[in-house]
């Protein structure tokens, strides 16, 4: 088959001999030669007929003839005759090839081609299964011919450059470049969130409304609040994303340096040259990201990627993605910061960051800035920063209160986390990434970016109506719950609680230590371990009689001991009714060790006791310190094994004070008694509920108990379930991971006897819950408001990219049918996309009623 270019399939004119057969006769020799190389003539013209045929037959390319142009198609490896057209008024070959939908792998006299469906393919299973350019071409060679892929011309290199080649002209095309003759700025060839607020793009800021805002005590009641057009970003380093120092840097070529997500090479370095690396120490937790930034590598050239992507809808921001050089430093998230600030922010004056570290982060940020040359921010832009709901438990109690996103006016519902999904598909690409050249990793990176942020775009509709129907039942939930607790508050105690809920978010950008209220600020009782050493100090300061040294520790084993029994206990109810002989020879041991244990411990406990008691009375008070309850005397009855793991050993606490007095340690059981309360406090609004309100045990009596109550205050009372009778962690520890949308117990919200007066517990109990109550209703309440906009926001971006493609079609100067075409579909894939996310909002809207 013979290929003619230029003339529509037709031979063109000016060529004399347009016979088939002096196309084969131009010279033999191997066609596995690539383009770059030589194409020489050998010295006999006819070719051989032995190597025309070392193949059998039906396979799709011919060997060793310089005739014939290797073409790659997705179908395979093929070789075929093309005769370019020699006209006078002709274009070069290239052009030719790819007017015919072939890309030539060189511009010089091309011998290989790849035809557009091949390339399209082969980035599309890149982006979507990580397939690498020699895997994608051994898949080829083998569909080419099955027992010989071998012998397949190889065209791996080829494929590589010419890829590169295609994304750049792909996100050229797609970003309106072949319409207009414009310089591509930085960022220019990325897609960004189409429900971000964009000033000029997708809304325009009201200056007027956002100052009387600023300035009002209650930005809720206002139809826009100034909160509301805050950029909310999220900062977060990928250590998976190495690159090799390159073998050969001199030879490199970028084709499209910073014009995609991550940054232009050029100033970066210069930042990093200037900038100061000093070594920060963290004065929260052993945090990773802090002592990485202090480690260095000496075998990489880049030890990962870090950048910025929008929090509420997960798209990478453009010109924001950097390089680190050894670990996750400061300068490195600084530049990364300022350059997504600069992404169509022009009208912004509020952003919230997320980021795993904020805390130790934001409080050099704004000097690094103001001290670096390559660096600057607005002077009006407030930055607020914000960890991770996932990350901020990992940081000390009080960095939950300042930096968790539930208590941040204008974060509305958002975890900050959803950067850690957005590196899932980069790691798929990255070990093949790991070794190519720095400007071909970068490329691979941004069109992967660039397709992830695409496919957000074309999902965007599904995700907020998603979002807007939890925000419906999160505003009813949260509302209900919180009003519940207001109405049981004493109303002073409310006024004070809203006037220091209003202040502290005023003053939290100059000190965010303003946000512990909303922590409970009584100190906490001391751990089993600091008890025992502030007791052990005390009696080595005061050393008491003879008899009582070592109480301390004698307690404390007996603590221990507990805890043995409880695990122990836990491990024979996993076993099931039919253990095995292994796990009953396990648990036997365990039960001997833990019986001489408490043997150990009971002697010891005799010692000091028994001298104040007299040894008349020490045998009896071994009997009595050993505890074996009704459990034990079933087991004598039955004849079954003893099982220490069910003892009830005689620490003060379960002797009681009357035993104790008795026995002379009336003091340690006051003690206990005193620590053991600390543990049922917690209880304390259960138990009182139950006395004063479920006194019936019986049907009969729960019946007659409801019918005395009031028939206004019966709505009051619901059914008291098992659950709701258990320490919580909203209760036990308010900052426990998973819990932000726990509300508390129905019975919580009845003051019953007025317990928070007698109760300096219960009282910051109900203070520190109230707000946190209130600070969840208020987030829901954002979110709904927040997505409302976004809806507007998404529809205003695709009727503006529509108009966008409408004027480059009809101020196009070339004014050729391909390019008005092709403005006409994108105009009509915009349209398509405002017309599905307006009428799914609408819907949504319908069916979801506030």
């Amino acid at each position: 088959m013979v290929i003619w270019l230029g003339h529509g399939g037709n031979a063109c004119p000016w060529e004399d001999d347009p016979g088939e057969l002096d196309f084969f006769a131009t010279g033999e020799g191997s066609t596995d030669s690539t383009d770059a190389e030589g194409t020489a003539d050998e010295e006999t013209g006819a070719p051989s007929s032995k190597d025309a045929h070392d193949l059998p037959t039906g396979v799709p390319f011919i060997k060793n003839s310089k005739a014939m142009t290797t073409i790659v198609d997705k179908s395979g490896v093929h070789t075929h005759i093309i005769k370019y057209c020699t006209c006078p008024d002709a274009t070069t070959a290239n052009i030719q090839l790819f007017e015919m939908g072939l890309f030539a792998a060189s511009f010089v006299e091309p011998k290989t081609a790849f035809t557009i469906g091949v390339l399209d393919d082969f980035l599309l299973d890149n982006l979507e299964c990580g397939t690498s350019a020699m895997n994608y071409y051994s898949k080829l060679r083998r569909m080419t011919t099955s027992v010989f892929p071998h012998t397949v011309p190889d065209r791996y290199r080829e494929l590589m450059r010419v890829a590169r080649q295609w994304r750049k002209l792909k996100l050229l095309k797609w970003n309106g470049f072949g319409h207009k003759e414009k310089e591509v700025r930085p960022g220019d060839l990325a897609l960004f969130c189409p429900a971000c607020p964009q000033p000029g793009i997708n809304l325009t800021v009201p200056t007027g409304d956002v100052k009387q805002a600023r300035d009002a005590k209650d930005a809720y009641d206002l139809e826009t609040p100034s909160w509301l057009y805050t950029r909310s970003l999220v900062m977060d380093g990928n250590f998976k994303a190495e690159h090799l120092y390159a073998k050969n840097p001199a030879n490199e070529v970028s084709l499209m340096d910073g014009r995609g997500f991550m940054v232009g090479n050029h100033i970066y370095k210069k930042h990093l040259a200037v900038a100061k690396d000093a070594i920060q120490q963290s004065e929260c937790n052993n945090h990773r990201a802090v002592n990485q930034a202090n480690t260095s590598c000496h075998k990489l050239e880049a030890t990962g990627i870090s950048g910025c992507a929008c929090a509420r809808h997960g798209c990478f921001v453009p010109h924001a993605m950097v390089d680190f050089q050894k670990g996750e430093r400061q300068i490195n998230m600084d530049y990364a910061l300022c350059e997504a600030l600069k992404v169509n922010a022009e009208g912004i004056r509020r952003v919230l960051t997320f980021y795993d570290v904020n805390c130790q982060y934001h409080k050099n940020l704004k000097e690094c800035i103001t001290n670096s040359p390559f660096l600057e921010i607005p002077m009006e832009l407030d930055i607020v920063p914000g960890i991770g709901l996932w990350h901020v438990y990992g940081h000390q109690d009080n960095c939950y209160v300042r930096y968790a996103s539930n208590f941040i006016k204008g974060a509305a519902r958002i975890d900050g986390e959803i950067m850690e999904t957005l590196w899932v598909p980069l790691n798929i690409i990255s070990p093949a990434a790991r070794g190519m050249g720095t400007p071909h990793r970068k490329e691979c990176l941004d069109y992967q970016m660039n397709d992830c942020n695409f496919m957000k775009m074309i999902r965007m509709s599904k995700s907020l109506c998603q979002k807007y129907k939890e925000a419906v039942k999160g505003v009813a939930e949260s509302k209900l719950a919180f009003e519940r607790l207001d109405e049981s508050a004493d109303a002073d105690k409310v006024r004070d609680w809203e006037a220091q809920d209003r202040s502290v978010q005023e003053w939290r950008s100059q000190d965010s230590s303003v946000m512990d209220i909303y922590e409970v600020q009584l100190q906490k009782a001391p751990t089993r371990k600091q008890q025992e050493l502030q007791l052990l100090a005390a009696q080595g300061q005061h050393p008491g009689p003879v008899r009582w040294r070592g109480v301390v520790t004698w307690i404390a084993e007996g603590l221990t001991i507990e805890e043995a029994q409880v695990t122990l206990q836990m491990e024979v109810k996993q076993l099931g009714r039919q253990p095995t002989d292994s796990q009953r020879l396990q648990i036997s041991r365990r039960r001997d060790t833990l019986q001489r244990d408490i043997d150990r411990w009971v002697e010891a406990g005799a010692t000091f006791i028994g001298d104040e008691l007299g040894d008349d009375n020490t045998q009896i008070m071994e009997q009595d310190l050993l505890i074996l309850g009704e459990v034990e005397d079933e087991m004598k009855d039955e004849g079954r094994f003893f099982e220490p793991e069910k003892v009830l050993i005689p620490l003060p606490s379960n002797l009681g004070l009357e035993k104790c007095s008795a026995l002379g340690i009336a003091n340690l059981g006051q003690a206990n008694d005193a620590l053991h309360n600390i543990r049922v406090h917690l209880a304390d609004k259960a138990v009182i509920f139950r006395k004063t309100v479920r006194v019936a045990k019986s049907q009969a009596m729960a019946t007659r108990a409801w019918a005395q109550v009031h028939s206004v205050d019966r709505a009051r009372y619901q059914i008291l379930a098992k659950e709701h009778l258990k320490v919580s962690t909203a209760v036990a520890d308010p900052n426990t991971r998973g819990q932000r949308n726990d509300v508390l117990p129905w019975f919580w919200s009845l003051d019953v006897q007025r317990d928070s007066d007698s109760s300096e517990w219960l009282n910051e109990f109900y203070h520190v819950h109230w707000l946190r109550a209130k600070a969840l209703r208020d987030r829901w309440a954002e979110a709904i408001l927040l997505v409302e906009h976004e809806m507007e926001w998404t529809c205003n971006f695709f009727h503006q990219k529509g108009q966008e493609w409408i004027y480059l079609g009809a101020t196009c100067k070339q004014c050729e049918k391909g390019h008005l075409a092709y403005a006409a579909r994108q105009c009509k894939i915009y349209e398509c996309l405002f017309t599905e996310a307006r009428h799914a909002f609408d819907r949504i809207k319908a069916n979801v009623s506030h």
